[in-house]
């Protein structure tokens, strides 16, 4: 490929297995995502319930998301006051979503324990949502 520029290529590329199945935040809604490998080996994420597919395909967009993975550092977006509130309901709008989709296969005579716990424990982050929520409403108050 003469004249080519061959921008996307990994020259020392990190171990795949070092992505997959770590989480990343959603741009949009904030729901975490967990980073699957694509065919070429680069790591890439899908919100679903957005319709957005991220693929991190350039080198220093990889080495940095790497660099995140490897340290351990929390990615969070930082959030102004309302933008951050708008963020946790989008949140809390998916999982009430998903709380009344599984609520909804839950059959009488069928009955899934586990399922149930699924259940339970979307219950419980709708909670601690609405909890963020409220601070961010008074971090919102502060701010005036």
């Amino acid at each position: 490929m003469k004249g080519r520029r061959q921008r996307y290529i990994m020259l020392s590329a990190p171990d795949p297995i070092q992505f997959s199945g770590k989480p990343f935040p959603c741009p949009i809604c904030n729901m975490e995502l967990r980073l699957k490998i694509s065919c070429k080996g680069k790591p890439y994420c899908t919100c679903l319930d957005c319709g957005i597919q991220i693929f991190f395909r350039g080198q220093e967009g990889i080495a940095r998301l790497y660099k995140m993975i490897k340290s351990e550092e929390a990615v969070v977006l930082e959030f102004s006051a309302p933008a951050r509130a708008l963020s946790l309901y989008n949140r809390l709008q998916g999982l009430k979503r998903q709380k009344k989709h599984l609520e909804e296969k839950q059959g009488l005579f069928h009955h899934d324990r586990d399922r149930d716990e699924v259940i339970e424990a979307l219950g419980e982050e709708i909670k601690r949502v609405r909890t963020e929520l409220q601070e961010a409403k008074k971090d919102g108050e502060k701010q005036k």
